[in-house]
This record gives structure tokens, sequence and C-alpha cells, in this order.
């Protein structure tokens, strides 16, 4: 495995792809692109994205693939906006935010659907709901998770604000959860994996309080995105790394165990950590007309908070959503 930091400030690792710059005998490349590239992140939803390069799943489909990972979805999305990398994967807003400000990305199906990904990490000083009141809590604003903020709030009666019985929220990156529970600067945050999973094992009498979905909150859907030039411009190559991509999701499924292995060695991830995390993941990948319609709720909550600056929601997710790799390259895979 080489390494990589000039994509982006948080650039961890450069996976695979060293042996399979021939595809597989008998199968010749898909497309005109030499190396087709994913950003991930380092939890368990990016577990088949490893064993697509690894396992040699992407080559069978003629496709030269290497991962890069990085510390969240967020540097694998930054990657494609700067046209670093062609694959990303992430939440709703993750991906909408740089397309409403001009980044030619497109939303072109569903990879994951997660129960337990993203949730709440607090101090032993939160008991309940509303212990919240009055306490400092972390997160990265325009994310799945300050979604799950808002859910939360408005499910249990709390305002975010400065007053003593409010909830004041800090801006804070994601690799500072942990290390800002312990030394006290936070109470709570309010993010994703694997720092969930890791915060009782560093911070005393810390857990997880809640998962997104616990209580029927929110189910959490990723979005697969391609860089918009290439899968226009080489919609075989586009088309051969969603079928691929369709293929290690199948693998993952069929070989559980091997994937979290995989996964947990690649990810530098305590192995029982990642069976953990990827007990709480539904891995598949469709295109479905219901995925843009969960996208513009999304969207017309990140708008009336001031994320999006769009006149239009729904048109920005039309403009956006591109079922058209699906239709041609996978029919069997969309409703479209």
């Amino acid at each position: 495995m080489k390494h990589d930091t000039s994509l982006a400030r948080r650039t961890l690792l450069v996976g695979g792809g060293a042996a399979l710059a021939t595809p597989a005998s008998g199968q010749g490349r898909a497309g005109r692109t030499d190396k087709v590239v994913f950003g991930i992140g380092l939890s368990a939803p990016f577990a088949p994205y490893v064993a697509l390069v690894d396992r040699g799943i992407a080559a069978r489909h003629g496709l030269n693939a290497e991962y890069r990972i990085f510390e969240s979805s967020i540097g694998g999305m930054e990657a494609v906006v700067t046209g670093n990398a062609h694959v990303a994967f992430g939440s709703e807003l993750s991906a909408l935010r740089p397309r409403a400000s001009g980044a030619r990305i497109l939303g072109v199906g569903r990879p994951l659907v997660s129960d337990k990904d993203i949730g709440i990490g607090v101090s032993a000083a939160i008991q309940g709901p509303q212990d919240f009141r009055g306490k400092r809590v972390g997160m990265i604003r325009g994310t799945a998770a300050d979604y799950l903020f808002h859910l939360f709030c408005r499910r249990h009666g709390l305002t975010e604000g400065n007053g003593p019985n409010d909830v004041r929220v800090l801006a804070v990156q994601a690799p500072e959860w942990v290390p800002a529970l312990q030394r006290g600067d936070i109470d709570a945050f309010f993010g994703w994996e694997p720092w969930l999973t890791r915060l009782p094992t560093i911070v005393r009498g810390a857990r997880v309080y809640a998962y997104s979905s616990d209580d029927g909150l929110y189910q959490l859907w990723y979005t697969m995105v391609f860089r918009e030039d290439w899968a226009r411009e080489d919609p075989d190559s586009a088309g051969a790394t969603y079928r691929a991509v369709a293929d290690a999701m199948a693998w993952v499924n069929a070989n559980r165990d091997e994937a979290a292995q995989l996964a947990a060695r690649t990810f530098r991830t305590p192995l029982n950590d990642m069976r953990v995390q990827m007990a709480g993941n539904t891995y598949l990948l469709d295109t479905k007309r219901e995925h843009p319609v969960r996208i513009k709720q999304v969207a017309a909550w990140a708008k009336g908070r001031g994320l999006l600056n769009v006149e239009d929601t729904d048109r920005l997710v039309d403009d956006y959503y591109y079922p058209e790799i699906a239709r041609r390259y996978a029919p069997q895979l969309t409703d479209f």
C-alpha cells in the first residue's frame, strides 16, 4: 500500500490497485478511464470499496481502481469535487451543498441504508434528553449529524442557543469529538463511526446515548456520487463502476466476516469494533424513485437553515440525481 497526502489535508491512506493495473485475463478495459479513484471514509459503510479493489471485483469489470481513505466521507466528496477522484459516497447534505455551490457532481444511486452509522456520544453527565439543556454539543454543520440534531431537538422540545436551558452547538471536526469530550470542552457530540464505537473505550463513563434510528428518528441513506464530466463523457467506465459496486455489495453480504476482517485491517480498526459497525448497515445498490424524494425533504430543511443558497431545492435535486447510468447499465437495479 502506498501513501499519498497530496489530495486533501486529511487523506490518510491510498489503498490497493497496484496489482490490478492490468484487467483480469480475458477482460478488456471498460471505457476510456485509465484508473477509477474512489474517495472513501474509514468506517463500516466503506467496507465494500476495499473489497471491490483488493478482491479483484473491479478488475473483473475491466476497471483499474484505487481507493483513497479519508477521515470521513467529507474528504472523499471533496476529492470528487476537486477532480481528484471519480466516485464518493455520503449522506444527502454532503453532496447537495457542493452541488448547490456549482460542483459538477451527480447522485447515481443508493449504496447504503444504515441504522447505526451516526448517533450521539455523551459524557456521564447526560442520562436523558432533558439533560442536554445547558450543555455543549460538538458537530459538523451541514451534515447528516446536523440533521439528526434537528430531529432530536424537535422530538424532545429542545432549543439551540446560548441560554441556560438551550443546547449550545460548537463546531468540532470529527477527529476531535472524542478528545474534546475527554477534555471537557463538550458534553456530547452528534457524529458517526468509528468515533462512536471508540468513545467508551477512551473516555471513562462516556457512552453512545443513541443511534439515529432509535425510536424511528432517522434512518441514514447514503448516495453514490460520480464526477459529472466523467459520467457523461465516459459512460462505459461509469457503468462498469456501477456494476462493480453492485457486485462488491453482493460479495460483502455473502462474506460478512471476511469483509469485516479486510476492512478492519485496512482501516486499522479492532475487528470486533468493525463487526459491530457493519452489523448496523444494509449494503445494497439501487437507483429508485424514492431516493430523490428523500433527498428533497432534507434539502428543504437545509434551505430553511440557510445551508443551501438556492431558489428551488426540488430543481436542485432533479438536476443532481442522475438515473441514466443505472437505466443503461443495470436496469434491474432501478425503477426509473
